[in-house]
């Protein structure tokens, strides 16, 4: 039942636009919004569009306490709302409460879930320049038909991480430890529960006049994941770590109850994730190199590099 006091709102859009305004010129939030607008095709006004930096301050500045009223009205409601407690409680009696407080909450709208299907990104290098920034940030990805229930999802998740999903990985080696070409660097898997609809994102922090050694040596890494493949050895240690990875997970209450609330999303429960693990753990190189070669084209990434390279030039 919230009263929207018009000054904490006006407060709210201060302090939400300050942040934005912070990103005009920051490298990482720069890259990041171009890469989400580059080949878009959802129009402004659909969830799944990426607004300019502009549009984004607009959206956020508009809104009155009428029009939040209104949609609140609208759209909130409890009815298809799902709820995780991990600790010690009783159950019986929060369960009693909840549905006391929240039984006869609806919203008007009926609950919808939006489609996320696989939209395929032109391979791509796009320079951003931002002056005067000591640092700069890579951010690439591409995109490929698979989603969580696929049988090739646990190949894939060990190939990411043994491509950068670790600080033993194939990139993190190669461009942080050996070379010295960034600050930070990574990649991590996205697949979606529904739709065949995955990405595979890498990104980097580092300084702008290793730009060109530093696109060199993430394109190179990409192209021997495919070629050469991943050995027995790295494979079996990337199994070991991620299982104790995902083991410790499960042991605290935060990932827990984030866990049960998704399972509860998508009528799941940890069987599904227990499904997982056996199959990571039967994995064989044979298996993860296949993934990588199925849906990783190397050549078929999007990259932003947003930095300060024109002083690097001179």
């Amino acid at each position: 039942q919230p009263s929207f006091p018009p000054a904490e709102l006006e407060t709210l859009k201060r302090e939400e636009v300050a942040a934005l305004e912070e990103g005009r010129s920051d490298p990482r939030s720069i890259a990041v919004r171009a890469l989400g607008r580059y080949d878009n095709p959802y129009p402004a006004g659909d969830g799944r569009y990426t607004p300019t930096l502009d549009e984004a301050i607009k959206q956020f500045q508009t809104p009155g306490v009428d029009a939040l009223k209104s949609f609140h009205q609208r759209f909130y409601g409890g009815a298809a709302a799902e709820i995780a407690i991990v600790g010690d409680f009783d159950a019986p009696n929060v369960k009693a409460q909840l549905e006391r407080l929240f039984a006869e909450w609806k919203s008007p709208s009926a609950f919808t879930r939006v489609p996320d299907p696989l939209v395929a990104k032109r391979a791509n290098a796009m320079p951003i320049e931002t002056p005067d920034k000591a640092n700069a940030f890579l951010t690439g990805s591409t995109t490929f038909a698979l989603n969580d229930r696929d049988p090739d999802y646990p190949a894939f998740l060990i190939a990411n991480y043994l491509l950068g999903g670790s600080t033993n990985s194939r990139l993190w080696n190669r461009v942080r430890q050996k070379e010295g070409l960034s600050y930070g660097i990574g990649s991590s898997f996205r697949a979606s529960s529904f739709e065949p609809n995955g990405s595979i994102n890498v990104s980097a922090i580092f300084a702008p006049q290793n730009l060109q050694p530093l696109r060199t040596a993430v394109q190179e890494e990409l192209k021997r994941a495919v070629t050469d493949g991943y050995s027995a050895a790295e494979v079996e240690d990337g199994k070991r770590a991620m299982l104790q990875e995902r083991k410790l997970s499960r042991t605290q209450d935060a990932g827990l109850a984030d866990a049960l609330m998704q399972q509860a999303y998508l009528g799941r429960t940890f069987a599904f994730s227990g499904d997982v693990d056996a199959a990571i753990a039967g994995l064989t190189p044979e298996a993860v190199n296949a993934a990588v070669r199925k849906y990783m084209q190397p050549d078929s990434f999007a990259f932003v590099f947003a930095g300060d390279f024109a002083k690097t030039r001179k």
